[in-house]
């Protein structure tokens, strides 16, 4: 009686896995795009991350940024001050970071230099 119960627990597991996988990779027609989305790197940043992030990420990346700070306003927006401080791991948010990320309406901080300013978020260096 165990057995039974326990082959149709894992038959009705395998049959929810198949649906899924059928249903995420059902407009390209082909379960295998379904594995390989999932095994490579960045895939999904595109869409899933909001252009503010994408856009401090992508400066992170290409200039090897360890650290960032973000400001009280950016910091306060769950919105995107998760998005960013996930999608920018391996670097760290951190007060005195060496990037600092802030709207572009805020003022910019005494000893600082723009770097970089898009979709109303600006980068700066602060010394």
């Amino acid at each position: 009686m165990n057995f039974k119960a326990s082959l149709l627990k894992n038959l009705s597991g395998a049959l929810l896995i198949a649906a899924v996988a059928f249903a995420i990779s059902y407009g390209s027609g082909d379960p295998g795009t379904l594995l390989l989305s999932l095994s490579t790197p960045h895939s999904g940043e595109r869409e899933v991350l909001p252009p503010e992030a994408l856009f401090v990420l992508d400066f992170t990346r290409q200039h090897g940024v360890k650290s960032v700070t973000m400001s009280k306003l950016i910091s306060e927006n769950r919105f995107l001050a998760q998005p960013i401080t996930e999608s920018i791991y391996p670097a760290v948010v951190k007060d005195m970071g060496e990037l600092y990320v802030f709207s572009a309406a805020e003022p910019l901080p005494a000893g600082c230099a723009t770097l970089k300013t898009q979709k109303g978020i600006r980068l700066a260096s602060c010394r």
